[in-house]
């Protein structure tokens, strides 16, 4: 699809939301307004791409590590002097069902953020689980207040980090486990993203990074005094307090310059 054509079928649809919005007002004035059961439609944000590939790498991992442990069952079962085969494949298949499981908890996490994102107004876009170059970015977020990208995480426990360390911790019940630095990770998306709206002819535009942590009960001990780190419960509130950067003509071409990556 063309760039123009894109951006026209961009503008058409924030049209229609104006326009559904604009008939029911000027209805209920006139007293034509005559269905109180059903209220009235409240104008979403615009998502362009949904969260596939975690489900996708956990359906996947999920059923080969079945399938192996299975046939591991089985070897023991009938051939008795391959147990040690099977013993085997039933390890290869549990381990892959642990991966497959991590790759569920994410997208879970990322659903979170995908569902408060879509409940923004309509001259917002949302592009969840995008390719960037070589960054895969969870969500990528234009609207008239900038540009972001936000890195999800759907940990438990308590969150140990330093926006200038490459190492965080998490600690549930005494036990630590190390992590990459979200923080750093996200900046890389930032950069990612940035050097390809300027390669496509967008100078300028600044991306700003999030960190949103999905677990309800997490605690973040974390010191990032210029990149965002909060809990999903504050991330609404977060984009209520940014101010207009720019307007909705603007924000819609770089989103029609971010949606020639989504593939056909």
């Amino acid at each position: 699809m063309k760039t123009e054509e894109c951006e026209t079928i961009l503008k058409l649809k924030l049209s229609a939301h104006k326009r559904s919005l604009f008939s029911a007002i000027s209805a209920h004035k006139k007293g034509n307004f005559i269905c109180p059961i059903v209220p009235l439609q409240i104008t979403m944000a615009n998502v362009l791409k949904q969260q596939k590939s975690l489900n996708a790498a956990f359906k996947k991992r999920a059923g080969v590590g079945l399938l192996c442990a299975v046939i591991g069952v089985i070897i023991i079962i009938f051939f008795t002097q391959l147990g040690i085969v099977g013993a085997i494949s039933i390890i290869l298949g549990i381990a892959l069902i642990r991966k497959g499981h991590k790759f569920h908890v994410g997208a879970v996490g990322e659903s979170r953020v995908a569902k408060v994102l879509a409940s923004f107004p309509d001259d917002w876009f949302i592009i969840n689980d995008m390719i960037v170059g070589r960054s895969q970015i969870d969500h990528i977020v234009v609207s008239p207040v900038g540009v972001y990208t936000i890195e999800t995480k759907n940990y438990k426990g308590t969150i140990y980090g330093n926006a200038k360390k490459q190492k965080w911790s998490q600690v549930i019940n005494h036990h630590k486990t190390a992590f990459y630095s979200p923080v750093k990770q996200g900046i890389v998306h930032s950069v990612a993203l940035s050097k390809f709206l300027e390669e496509s002819g967008l100078k300028n535009v600044w991306v700003n990074t999030i960190v949103v942590f999905t677990e309800p009960s997490v605690n973040l001990k974390v010191f990032s005094p210029k990149v965002p780190v909060i809990p999903l419960s504050e991330l609404r509130e977060f984009f209520k307090k940014q101010k207009q950067v720019m307007n909705s003509g603007y924000s819609t071409k770089i989103a029609t310059c971010v949606s020639r990556l989504i593939p056909a």
